[in-house]
């Protein structure tokens, strides 16, 4: 079954036409282990996260995803940095800097699917003023970090 409605699918789409540039989506994992292995604690979302990065990246034609094990691509996930899975890390304009650790549902599906269209050169909305007062301001680089709940 189809975690994204064909209606929110086709709203998706008309919102992926402004985006200028391809992006590249990588989501770090934890497949299902047939066996319990001491010390590798079961990923609860893994495999939703993984479905519905999949659908995305079937609506959003200038997104290739990639799903990479973090058991089975240890040596990559530790030189970028992720030790949590699901992690989903956005390339294009976001160069590998916005990443979504955990599902990205209900509430928080709204940001990441902005996130996204922003990543591959959507207009993100911000009057060129803010931007420019962003930029005299900001003149070295900032971790902001957002936690996120379930409610």
């Amino acid at each position: 079954m189809a975690l994204i409605r064909e209606k929110d699918a086709e709203a998706l789409r008309k919102l992926a036409e402004g985006m200028r540039s391809d992006i590249d989506l990588t989501l770090y994992t934890q497949r299902e282990s047939p066996i319990v292995v001491p010390g590798v604690v079961p990923c609860e979302s893994c495999e939703v996260t993984e479905q519905m990065v999949g659908e995305l990246g079937t609506i959003v034609p200038k997104m290739r995803v990639n799903v990479l094990d973090l058991v089975e691509h240890r040596d990559e996930a530790e030189r970028a940095g992720i030790n949590r899975v699901p992690t989903m890390v956005l390339g294009g304009a976001a160069q590998k800097r916005v990443r979504f650790l955990g599902l990205p549902g209900g509430y928080e599906f709204p940001t990441f699917v902005k996130s996204v269209l922003e990543a591959g050169g959507a207009p993100d909305g911000l009057p060129d003023d803010v931007r420019k007062q962003l930029a005299d301001a900001v003149k070295t680089p900032i971790d902001i970090k957002v936690f996120v709940t379930p409610t």
